[in-house]
């Protein structure tokens, strides 16, 4: 469904999988996913890209501190720069919280 070319299916996976991922633990979230979501930051729709930070977000304290340097941070930080003023915000939203959990 990820695939579908209708906007909100694509964006009902990316909240399934914001609520799946607390429950499934970290090795589950990091393997099956972790890779929907980045595959997801491809999406020609703004507001997919803008929930795929807020879903990326929400998974940098369920995961490992490499994952987020190696995975999510490149992630949001290619989001970050994208053309579109909401896609960045947020983008830039979830930076701020991989610097946090950085520096505790």
């Amino acid at each position: 469904m990820i695939n579908n070319p209708h906007y909100l299916y694509r964006m009902t996976i990316l909240h399934a999988i914001s609520l799946l991922a607390p429950v499934m633990g970290s090795d589950i979230t990091c393997s099956k996913l972790l890779p929907v979501v980045i595959n997801a930051s491809k999406d020609r729709v703004p507001n997919i890209k803008f929930n795929v930070a807020k879903v990326l977000q929400s998974l940098i304290p369920l995961v490992d501190q490499s994952v987020v340097e190696k995975t999510i941070r490149p992630c949001l930080v290619e989001l970050s720069e994208d053309p579109d003023v909401d896609v960045r915000f947020f983008a830039t939203q979830a930076l701020e919280s991989c610097n946090q959990v950085m520096m505790s």
